[in-house]
């Protein structure tokens, strides 16, 4: 996996990331999902876990994510 993501796509507070994979054979993709929230402290984190109103974004956010893989 590459040092840095290739795509980051956002919606919300959600968010896709795109890594692309190089290997012997040809690239291939890979994608992280997660969301970002305010900790006690006040400080962004980031969570793998989605609320009910996170979910259509965490849908929107992978198909942009398949959208942009497919046109590579």
């Amino acid at each position: 996996m590459s040092d840095d993501p290739v795509k980051r796509i956002r919606i919300g507070l959600v968010t896709a990331t795109v890594w692309k994979n190089e290997t012997a054979d040809k690239p291939f993709y890979s994608v992280q999902v997660s969301r970002a929230f305010r900790d006690k402290d006040g400080a962004w984190q980031n969570s793998d876990s989605f609320n009910h109103d996170d979910i259509l974004n965490a849908v929107k956010v992978l198909e942009r994510a398949e959208t942009y893989i497919a046109a590579q």
